[in-house]
């Protein structure tokens, strides 16, 4: 790219020309060269703090349900011979899993989330927490507990 000015030239000015050309070209030559790198680059910075800060968030949610306090209890359906335990966010938007031996999980509740190609939904129907998965077109309906 060459630039022209109407103004006479002195050694000042062909040293900025020189170094408003070399700084026109190096970008271009960049992104013409690399196009995804930049994007890449940005997704990797902007994705990396808030995946962090959603992970201790969903481990600190897990730990405030206790196994004991639990709403729900899974002495019917999938779980029954378990020792699992549901409790449901106060927000209503996440289903928490406490086993016995104090593992805990969060999965979203009341919306559809998918896992393992799975799609799956979990919901309150009267009583019982129930879990709707999709898997190959086929829905099933599984019963997890229910409420105290």
């Amino acid at each position: 790219m060459v630039m022209s000015f109407s103004r006479p030239e002195s050694d000042s000015h062909r040293s900025c020309e020189a170094s408003c050309h070399a700084a026109v070209v190096v970008p271009w030559f960049v992104v013409k060269r690399v196009p995804g790198i930049g994007f890449l680059a940005l997704l990797g910075i902007s994705c990396g703090s808030p995946a962090l800060a959603n992970i201790k968030d969903e481990f600190q949610r897990a730990q405030g349900c206790d196994y004991f306090k639990a709403d729900f209890v899974s002495d019917v359906g999938v779980y029954k011979d378990s020792e699992v335990r549901f409790c449901i966010s106060d927000d209503q938007q996440e289903l928490i899993y406490v086993m016995a031996m104090g593992t805990s999980w969060v999965v979203p509740f009341n919306r559809q989330y998918r896992s393992k190609g799975i799609l799956s939904l979990n919901t309150l129907e009267e009583n019982r927490l129930v879990l709707y998965q999709k898997d190959g077109g086929v829905v099933q309906r599984k019963v997890l507990g229910r409420r105290r």
